[in-house]
């Protein structure tokens, strides 16, 4: 009988540690339920997963989530504590998770709360790269034995991966001429040919009633600050050479508002390569000038420069 009852009392006490280590390991690793919330909501093929600081949870969502999902660890290896980053290492930290969730309509930010005062600092720019025209959806944490470990899902604003692309190429193309300086543009004399100045009118006349509607913009930028983009001028300066006499004849707009949006259209589509090599490079530009001078800047440019809005082919 006493063989039984101390048998007995071995198999329980084997029982509870058995459950008390199940318990610790769910405590510790969060990654089992993480990564049940991750695919209950994100499709793989377009989430990205980053992971601060924290070795082991990369490893264990990499073994839960299916292989579409992206689990991208934010660090830097030349900080081995991760207690202190120089601005370098900050913005390689920063360009690393932009170009690894770049193409994600759909980013996950998962860390544990605890740390040193450089790690909650370079955190902020994991979440400025998720934020990369996207809206936070959710903010949760989950309590662990090791501390708590915080959550957030960043989704798509509308336009969110074509403002991205453009903000990808933009960049491209600045590194490009850092490295090898601004290419000068092959000069060309001749006026533009009726082809060159051709506009769809239907998109034209879109844009232009909707100068002076003052919902018709879209946000872009970051958490930290929100860059309006009105679409009017951003619709028209993308519309090439044919559009500027439109928008020159319309710089005295009574309405300041559309007076603007003009500014902004025409500064725009005046960079447009095949307007600088006409211009020597002179584009329009209002950042600098005297308040209420643009009308001036618009027709002193137009003056200089109309003669190649004659299309060439006009008198055949």
């Amino acid at each position: 009988m006493r063989l039984r009852f101390g048998g007995l009392i071995a198999i329980v006490s084997v029982a509870i540690c058995v459950c008390a280590l199940e318990a610790a390991d769910a405590g510790d690793d969060p990654s089992s339920r993480l990564a049940e919330k991750i695919m209950s909501t994100s499709h793989p093929d377009s989430t990205a997963v980053l992971v601060l600081f924290d070795e082991d949870l990369v490893q264990g969502l990499r073994s839960r989530l299916p292989q579409p999902f992206k689990v991208v660890p934010f660090r830097h290896p030349d900080v081995p504590h991760h207690d202190a980053f120089v601005p370098a290492q900050l913005g390689q930290m920063y360009r690393e998770a932009s170009a690894a969730t770049w193409s994600c309509s759909d980013v996950w930010v998962i860390g544990r709360l605890a740390g040193p005062t450089g790690r909650r600092r370079a955190t902020g720019f994991a979440d400025m790269a998720a934020s990369m025209v996207r809206s936070r959806v959710l903010r949760d944490s989950l309590k662990t034995s090791r501390g708590m470990v915080t959550f957030s899902r960043w989704v798509d604003r509308p336009g969110g991966a074509a403002q991205r692309a453009e903000t990808r190429r933009a960049l491209e193309h600045a590194d490009s001429v850092l490295a090898r300086g601004i290419p000068k543009p092959t000069p060309i004399t001749r006026p533009f040919t009726l082809s060159e100045l051709q506009l769809n009118r239907d998109t034209l006349s879109y844009f232009v009633a909707r100068l002076a509607d003052t919902s018709f913009y879209s946000i872009g930028g970051c958490s930290e600050v929100d860059l309006v983009f009105w679409d009017a001028s951003e619709g028209l300066g993308r519309l090439g050479p044919g559009v500027v006499p439109v928008l020159v004849e319309r710089i005295t707009d009574p309405n300041p508002f559309v007076r603007e949006r003009i500014q902004e259209a025409l500064g725009l589509v005046t960079q447009d390569e095949r307007i600088l090599a006409r211009t020597n490079g002179e584009y329009l530009k209002f950042y600098d000038q005297p308040e209420g001078s643009a009308p001036e800047i618009v027709r002193a440019w137009w003056t200089k420069f109309a003669r190649y809005w004659v299309p060439a082919d006009s008198t055949r």
